[in-house]
């Protein structure tokens, strides 16, 4: 084992020697303007997230939904022990909620949709979801759950995972480029990013008995 470890060290150091060396040949690479005009967008960091480097973004949303999942898995067994009852929310913290949902999610269809251009994208708007999901917990863990039915999200959740796949390969094996694409990506990472907030949130929730 240790002679394995120690070819393996010894052939990294040979490879990070010859990267830094300059003795291997290396591609020369576009401009960065240049990059972002080819897939229609203003934004070069959403170009390289969502186009260049697309794959390492997939990955990410992998390690996130497996994460989800072990929080799912971890939290069904624990119930608090000894824990006071509810604290009932006020009269004005629900009627907030009710109010400032909807533009929570409009902003954050919109931080998306416009993520190609400015700052913005599929994590943050997700983000930015959750945090709307959350404040709709204010209404009480019982009642938001009968409206917000975890099964049917969690379906919509790995769905939105397989369209992320079938994006990642029409952009990178087909070589498909434009603004839709990286739309299309945003979205279904908000989508993603979103359900998962509200899966952590809702199992925390239960599992303490209220918030």
């Amino acid at each position: 084992m240790k002679p394995l470890a120690a070819l393996t060290v010894l052939g990294l150091l040979v490879l990070l020697g010859l990267g830094a060396s300059g003795l291997l040949p290396r591609p020369e690479l576009p401009l960065p303007e240049h990059v972002a005009a080819a897939w229609g967008a203003r934004n070069l960091v959403a170009t390289i997230v969502l186009g260049v480097r697309l794959w390492d973004t997939l990955f990410e949303i992998l390690i996130y939904a497996m994460t989800i999942v072990g929080v799912k898995l971890g939290l069904r067994p624990v119930r608090w022990e000894g824990a006071g009852p509810p604290v009932a929310e006020t009269p004005l913290l629900r009627r907030a909620a009710d109010l400032l949902l909807g533009p929570v999610v409009v902003f954050a269809l919109y931080v998306a949709t416009s993520g190609h251009l400015g700052p913005g994208g599929g994590f943050p708007a997700g983000a930015l979801l959750g945090t709307g999901l959350l404040l709709a917990l204010a209404k009480g863990v019982e009642r938001l759950s009968a409206e917000v039915y975890e099964p049917t999200l969690e379906w919509v959740k790995y769905g939105a995972i397989v369209a992320i796949l079938a994006l990642t390969g029409v952009v990178l094996v087909l070589g498909r480029k434009g603004s839709p694409y990286l739309i299309a990506a945003n979205l279904l990472m908000t989508v993603e990013v979103a359900i998962g907030a509200w899966v952590i949130l809702h199992r925390f929730a239960k599992s303490r008995g209220e918030l």
